[in-house]
């Protein structure tokens, strides 16, 4: 089961499903004949687009700047060659030899092997090993798997996970050991191989920045970190590795006579990576830096972003679109010469303390007239950035201080302003369920707003316009908390009449600009 020979990856082209090996998918991916990997998880796509990306582009760095289009044997030589004394064995999935390196598992001293540990019997169980929330990606499903599905478990486990635990650390692409690590980019086609080209070329580009930069890398530097033998306790310099390394985090070996059968581990007693001072600041081209913002309490120190269990609201896409408190990468702007509408993608899988905390992803269009304000000279996006803001400030202000108090003054029987508790644990589930259903609805009205603000605006008029918007979705989800949520019969009418009236009030006390203009 070697990736450089065998038709390991199962890939739907035009002409159907066909089965390829790396250096004929690399070629497949330069003409664009790619149209879906057969056996890939949804959460595992991202990863498996980095890593792709990553060779490729680490490959094309020493061809005198080659495009990414190329022969299968071209990719088949400089895989090869990429892997060193390694050979074969870097690109094979089971290796007999503990001694020498399997695909993303390194060379185990022979001190170590009795102590292996069969860890999965299959891809998911590999892949989510330290999942313990079992609800929107499910462990040990496939019974029978293919080869590719190890492959993408592989990739999975090796070069996104975190702290799981005494001798189960994490990848340097986070922010400590219960970070994730986000990929975000702006695409402008979906396609695996075009998207796959423009990130290939992007990162030529980026390759310089991050030399330059005092991170230490070695343009020479080793890419295929699993080569390198792993006694669990010898971390690697930054300056002995490419740019572009591809790492991994666990000691795992694949078993099996013809077919994987298992995979087994062992703890480590270190990172493999040295890296753990930086906060995941490493030069990762998908990772945007969290700069921090003294003025809301946040430290001011460099870090690798963290996604929140929310996942990717409005208001973090915003200041990843707008650059606010946050350091982007060439990989999250669109260059001048695209055409056409473009889409921020980010996708991450959030980690919790020993937990899986659910996979977000988000794709948000950014069509043609408003990328010169968002990709543009600083100062063309200021005003727009600014309004972006506001808007996301009166949202949360319509929320907590309308929306909130109304809400629990219908669910608590209509009692006068200042008897409503909005501490009542009976009450916050319910009140839970219609704060998700506002954020849902004005998120899905958020950046289709934004961008039909024409170039020349008056802020306090649109950010009018745009609380307007608020108060008729929070009027909808009030109608729907009537509807839906438990009240005896015999409070239902006071209850509606209070509620109202908290509403109108507490609305034309938080936005005067409103009054006169009621529910």
């Amino acid at each position: 089961m070697n990736l450089l020979k065998d038709g390991l990856f199962r890939v739907e082209t035009g002409q159907g499903l066909e089965r390829m090996n790396l250096p004929q998918l690399f070629a497949a991916l330069g003409k664009d004949e790619v149209q879906h990997f057969t056996g890939i998880q949804r959460h595992q796509e991202g990863a498996f687009h980095v890593f792709l990306s990553q060779l490729a582009a680490a490959i094309l760095a020493h061809q005198n700047g080659a495009e990414p289009a190329q022969c299968e044997d071209f990719w088949h030589d400089r895989l090869l060659a990429l892997a060193g004394d390694a050979a074969d064995h870097a690109w094979t999935l089971v290796v007999d030899d503990l001694s020498r390196p399997a695909f993303m598992q390194p060379p185990l001293p022979r001190t170590d092997w009795k102590q292996l540990e069969q860890k999965a019997s299959t891809p998911d169980e590999l892949d989510l090993l330290n999942t313990s929330k079992n609800h929107d990606l499910k462990r040990a499903r496939a019974q029978v798997a293919e080869a590719d599905e190890w492959i993408y478990a592989l990739i999975s486990l090796q070069t996104m996970s975190g702290y799981m635990g005494s001798g189960h650390y994490g990848i340097a692409r986070m922010n400590g050991g219960y970070g994730s690590r986000s990929i975000v980019e702006v695409v402008r086609s979906f396609t695996p191989g075009a998207r796959w080209r423009d990130t290939v070329l992007w990162l030529r580009e980026y390759r310089q920045e991050v030399l330059g930069r005092d991170f230490g890398y070695d343009p020479q530097g080793l890419v295929l970190v699993w080569t390198e033998p792993w006694d669990g306790q010898t971390s690697l310099p930054l300056s002995k590795l490419d740019p572009f390394f591809v790492e991994i985090c666990r000691r795992m070996r694949l078993k099996g006579d013809g077919a994987i059968a298992s995979a087994w581990g062992l703890n480590s007693r270190g990172r493999r990576i040295d890296a753990e001072q930086l906060n995941g600041v490493v030069g990762d081209a998908w990772l945007p830096v969290d700069l921090g913002d003294p003025k809301n309490g946040k430290s001011p120190g460099a870090k690798a972003l963290t996604v929140s269990e929310k996942g990717f609201t409005a208001d973090l896409l915003r200041r990843l679109i707008f650059a606010q408190e946050l350091q982007l990468t060439c990989m999250q702007k669109a260059p001048k010469d695209w055409t056409g509408s473009v889409w921020l993608v980010a996708s991450v899988l959030v980690r919790g303390m020993g937990t899986t905390d659910g996979f977000h992803e988000k794709q948000i269009l950014i069509p043609p007239q408003a990328q010169k304000r968002v990709f543009g000279p600083a100062t063309n996006s200021n005003s727009l950035a600014l309004l972006a803001k506001t808007a996301i400030e009166y949202t949360g202000k319509m929320q907590k201080s309308v929306l909130k108090p109304a809400i629990f003054s219908y669910l608590e029987g209509g009692p006068k302003k200042d008897r409503i508790d909005l501490s009542r644990d009976t009450i916050k589930d319910w009140w839970g369920r219609f704060a998700r259903d506002f954020e849902a609805q004005w998120s899905r009205e958020y950046f289709p707003w934004l961008w039909k603000i024409p170039d020349q605006f008056d802020h306090q008029a649109e950010s009018e316009g745009w609380v307007l918007k608020l108060r008729d979705i929070a009027l909808e989800v009030l109608d729907e908390a009537e509807r839906s949520a438990p009240l005896r019969a015999g409070l239902k009418y006071r209850a509606r009449v209070e509620a109202r009236q908290v509403f109108s009030d507490y609305l034309k006390r938080n936005f005067p600009f409103l009054k006169g203009v009621g529910p």
